[in-house]
């Protein structure tokens, strides 16, 4: 034997040795057949490809099923050899010179197909090396005992969405067409798409078996979706382009939720739950979110600033579900300065969401000329008959702009850590309560003896016509002073006065001492001049 043929077969049993996973490592006297120089096709297979998958690299294998064929093409002249290692054998090719079931050399210009057959179940490779090189080239397959025909979970989508044009892309859906609103045309819908898969990411095979979607809850399906009527139970009939579907959920425009499941054979495809509301039957205006202060500023409008004369309003169907009305609401017998104001869209307000639970609606003010409390209910119409329908009265003051302002602690005196709140009142020219969302325009606040952790800024707003601060009290038990200041109508100066910290630990604070100090020699001259009157006597 030959020094050559004996490398030979030293590299094939290596090769074999090595098994599935390590057919990467080229023996010594291996040859590279290049990338380039080897494709593989589907021609020539007796059953469908799983996975196609990118066969040169281990991490993504062919899926193919037992007794498929598969055919290799080798694209450039190759002297060498071709091994499989695992359940397949070669049975065809253009090479003669076969060594084995599982070995084929492949004699120089032998360019063209050679076919292998999958004996059995799980992965197998196909290694290429010649003698010139230590280069080797593998293909990774994992074969399966059938490929194609079942659903598999893992690999199939079932999405809620809004249009019939959309697809299941993944299995989380479409949070805001959970909950259908009430719909004019009088057919409210929802769509539930199918994207069925095998186990290997290939369409399920639907041909044999039907689609059956079940809705409790009084919904009624259809499997056209441009249909405006259903039933309870819908069935679509097995085809083979089935893998790929879209139900539609019809409400009645009335309030109700409506599970739909879609059962395929034995397995279960979809569970899905939608809502869907009815007309409103209800509005009312949340008054500790709300802006019950408005301003109108000497006949011009309040201005564009966040959340000021907002009213943040929940319109609710006759189950009580939260709806978003198709149109704002409007003042409804408003009075004193109310009757001046409108609604628009919110544009400062919050934002209208199903998700909050309401939504909000912005005044505009002008023309002022009457100021100080009033009253107003808002208003929407009904979209099926037209009748109004109207909130609790809401009780709100119309204001100015700030003019004097006061300040005030909470205590006179506090403990050595204490929590100390400081209020600042703003007041209009009129003496009412300064409008929601005016400014603190350039306060300045000193406290002696007292810290807080959130600095007052001129971005600082009233609400309710107050500001609150929070200090907290030092550790030096005594006396202090404060002031506050900030621009004002009518250029008020700083306000001024004191508080005192005490400490518990030691009973009394120095302020107190001296005062019982004073007490007391203000009592001993008083007895001194008592003591010189009856001497006198």
């Amino acid at each position: 034997m030959s020094i050559k043929t004996l490398r030979k077969r030293i590299a094939l049993v290596a090769v074999s040795a090595l098994g599935v996973g390590l057919l990467s490592v080229a023996p010594a006297s291996a040859g590279a057949i290049l990338v380039a120089d080897v494709t593989i096709s589907d021609a020539g297979q007796t059953s469908g490809v799983c996975a196609s998958g990118t066969s040169t690299s281990s991490a993504t294998p062919r899926y193919i099923a037992v007794g498929g064929r598969q055919d290799i093409t080798i694209s450039t002249n190759a002297d060498g050899y071709a091994v499989i290692t695992g359940g397949a054998k070669w049975i065809s090719g253009s090479s003669t010179d076969v060594i084995n079931s599982t070995q084929k050399k492949l004699t120089l210009n032998a360019t063209g197909t050679n076919t292998l057959e999958v004996t059995a179940a799980g992965p197998f490779n196909v290694a290429y090396f010649n003698d010139s090189d230590t280069s080797v080239e593998t293909h990774y397959f994992i074969a399966v005992a059938s490929c194609g025909a079942g659903y598999s979970a893992a690999t199939s989508y079932a999405q809620i969405n809004d249009a019939t044009s959309d697809t299941a892309t993944s299995n989380i859906d479409a949070s805001a067409d959970l909950v259908k609103a009430y719909d004019t045309t009088g057919v409210q819908s929802a769509y539930l798409d199918l994207d069925l898969n095998d186990a290997y990411g290939v369409a399920t095979v639907t041909t044999g078996v039907s689609l059956i979607a079940t809705a409790t809850g009084g919904c009624t399906l259809n499997w056209d979706t441009s249909a405006t009527t259903g039933t309870a139970v819908a069935v679509d009939t097995a085809a083979a382009s089935n893998d790929t579907e879209d139900l539609v959920i019809l409400g009645d425009n009335t309030p109700r939720t409506c599970r739909v499941t879609v059962t395929f054979g034995a397995d279960t495809v979809a569970d899905k739950t939608v809502s869907f509301r009815g007309d409103a039957a209800s509005i009312s205006v949340s008054a500790a979110d709300s802006s019950l202060v408005w301003g109108a500023v000497d006949g011009s409008a309040s201005g564009a600033t966040t959340n000021a004369d907002a009213l943040f309003y929940t319109v609710k169907d006759s189950a009580g579900g939260v709806i978003v009305h198709s149109a704002l609401p409007t003042l409804s017998s408003p009075t004193g300065g109310f009757a001046q104001c409108t609604l628009a869209d919110g544009t400062y307000g919050r934002t209208s969401s199903l998700v909050y639970g309401g939504a909000s609606v912005d005044a505009v003010c002008s023309n002022a000329t009457v100021f100080g409390a009033g009253e107003f209910k808002l208003k929407i119409v009904r979209q099926s008959d037209g009748v109004a329908v109207y909130s609790d009265l809401v009780k709100a003051t119309m204001s100015k702009t700030l003019y004097t302002f006061e300040a005030a602690w909470d205590k006179a005196s506090y403990n050595v850590g204490d929590i100390m709140t400081l209020t600042i009142t703003g007041k209009d020219s009129g003496g009412r309560v300064v409008r929601d969302y005016a400014t603190l325009a350039d306060v300045e606040i000193a406290v002696g003896g007292a810290s807080t952790t959130v600095a007052p800024t001129e971005a600082d707003y009233f609400i309710n016509g107050v500001k609150k601060y929070k200090y907290i009290a030092g550790t030096t038990a005594a006396a202090y002073g404060w002031t506050v200041s900030m621009t004002s109508g009518s250029a008020q100066a700083a306000l001024v006065g004191n508080y005192t910290i005490t400490n518990p630990a030691s009973g009394v604070s120095n302020a107190e001492v001296l005062a019982a100090i004073v007490k007391l020699i203000a009592s001993i001259n008083k007895q001194i001049k008592a003591l010189q009157k009856s001497l006198k006597r």
